[in-house]
C-alpha cells in the first residue's frame, strides 16, 4: 500500500505540473459508476492511466490478504459494490485483522 500511495503521489505531482490535459471521469462511458469519479472527477491523463494499471496488483494483494484472514477473495468486491464507501467501512478493518494461517 505504501508503494501504491507513493507512486500515486509522484504520478499526480508530475501530472499536475507537467501535463496540462485533464479528463472528466463523468464524461467517460459508465463514468458515473467509477468510484473515484465521485471523489475527484477532474483528473490528469497520467493519473487516469495509473489507476487501472495499479488496480490489478492491488486487487491481487487484497485477495491474498483476505485469504490470510480466512475469508474468500470475493469479499474484495466490496471495494466497488454495493456502494464504494460503505464497502470500505467493512473491508478495511477486515484487512487489518491478524492472520489465521
Amino acid at each position: 500500500m505504501l508503494l501504491f500511495v507513493g507512486l500515486y503521489i509522484i504520478v499526480a505531482v508530475v501530472d499536475h505540473y507537467l501535463v496540462s490535459a485533464t479528463v472528466d471521469i463523468r464524461d467517460l462511458p459508465l463514468g458515473r459508476y467509477i468510484p473515484m469519479g465521485m471523489v475527484d472527477p477532474e483528473v490528469g491523463v497520467l493519473v487516469l492511466m495509473y489507476r487501472p494499471v495499479m488496480a490489478i496488483p492491488s486487487l491481487a494483494v487484497t485477495v491474498r490478504r483476505l485469504h490470510d484472514v480466512g475469508k474468500s477473495g470475493w469479499w474484495c468486491v466490496l471495494w466497488v459494490l454495493p456502494l464504494p464507501v460503505l464497502g470500505w467501512l467493512y473491508l478495511i478493518p477486515l484487512l487489518c485483522r491478524r492472520s489465521v494461517i
